[in-house]
């Protein structure tokens, strides 16, 4: 029988259990921040330089680059991130090339990509402080491609949980000391009036204790289940959309611009469109009093579009993938930008080291905008 204080559903990889547990909470789903990758040294070795790497010298702040193996898909290219220049020196490698050595950080989103190193076939480089240069190629690479420390994971609590089988087997091989069968992999998603949504959040870790609660539910603990947790204060957030999401707009303007993205995540995960998108030419009035960064941007916009808690994109390649149609409205159409001198004033560009990439400002969004079709008024 389902327990209706459940707010919490696992959904397994496999098809043969999609539901081995619900909830009424998951302790340690919700924690601190990330912690942002470490600091590097890299060596680009050979280097036939093009564009700004062609200028670098000792200090120089290179922005970002990707290291493209020549020989493969542009897709697995590493990219390191707020690069300086530590030194440039003739290379041993060939007459008239350099060596460049580098400080900086590797994405987070690229470790998997760089624990493997290509074969021989040199590098393309791309970047630069303003993202899309072309930067030259080299010979080879050092400090990029290596295996790195696995991030922590944490230990996570499954309180007032209803086990099905999988769980429930996993459980009892605890129990009967049979540690090898006690691994257990699910997804977690949100329960509530609005259907299940899916948090984007993967467990992957063992049994290693259950208690009985009372009413026939357990609290399990997995140990090393969780890597990647939501922020700390993202638990408001889905609380607000378990039951039965905002009511009114501008619920989000009070948080950091790490909540903000947050918030845009819950949105998307929330979203159901049960039409076809609204006919072209539509007139879109975005309230941009709050838009003090570009998560704000997002939320607002979001919400301009499909009512309070709606979204319309969480980052630039969200943004252009919504304008293309099946988010509720699809361009031509008019956006109204009330209060834009905010967005303006704040907006500043610079280099976000939040997201690792060159700042977004208001001419930046408009300029997506209105390469899409959309009529945008500043007010």
């Amino acid at each position: 029988m389902p327990d209706p204080g459940a707010r919490w559903q696992l959904l397994t990889w496999d098809e043969e259990e999609s539901a081995p547990a619900a909830c009424r909470a998951v302790d340690g789903l919700f924690a601190g921040a990330p912690p942002p990758p470490a600091i590097e040294r890299y060596t680009l070795l050979g280097v036939v330089p093009a564009g700004p790497l062609a200028a670098v010298t000792l200090g120089t702040w290179l922005g970002n680059v990707h290291v493209e193996d020549a020989t493969e898909d542009p897709a697995t290219a590493p990219l390191l991130v707020d690069l300086t220049v530590l030194g440039v020196l003739p290379s041993n490698l060939a007459p008239g090339l350099l060596d460049i050595d580098l400080e900086g950080r590797l994405h987070p989103a690229d470790r998997a990509i760089a624990d493997r190193r290509p074969g021989p076939g040199g590098f393309r480089l791309s970047g630069g402080p303003g993202g899309l240069a072309r930067l030259g190629r080299c010979i080879d690479v050092g400090g990029v491609f290596r295996e790195r420390p696995a991030p922590p994971a944490h230990d996570v609590v499954l309180r007032g949980c209803r086990p099905g089988p999988v769980l429930a087997l996993a459980a009892r091989a605890q129990t009967e000391g049979r540690f090898r069968d006690t691994g257990f992999q699910a997804t977690v998603y949100c329960t509530g009036p609005l259907g299940l949504a899916s948090t984007h959040t993967e467990l992957d870790g063992r049994v290693a204790r259950s208690v009985v609660s009372g009413d026939g539910l357990v609290d399990v603990t997995l140990v090393d289940a969780l890597t990647d947790p939501l922020p700390a204060g993202a638990a408001a957030i889905w609380a607000l959309w378990q039951a039965g999401g905002p009511g009114e707009a501008n619920r989000w303007s009070g948080y950091d611009r790490e909540l903000r993205d947050a918030w845009c995540q819950a949105a998307l995960s929330h979203h159901r469109q049960s039409g076809p998108d609204r006919p072209p030419g539509a007139t879109v009035h975005l309230d941009g009093r709050h838009v003090t960064d570009a998560e704000g941007f997002y939320c607002a916009l979001g919400e301009a579009v499909n009512g309070p808690g709606g979204y319309f994109g969480a980052h630039l390649d969200a943004l252009e993938d919504c304008l293309r149609g099946g988010f509720g409205l699809a361009a031509p159409f008019r956006l109204v930008w009330h209060a834009a001198g905010v967005a303006r004033e704040h907006l500043t560009g610079g280099y976000d080291r939040m997201r690792w990439a060159p700042g977004i400002t208001l001419d930046t969004l408009v300029d997506v905008l209105e390469n899409h079709d959309v009529d945008v008024e500043l007010r």
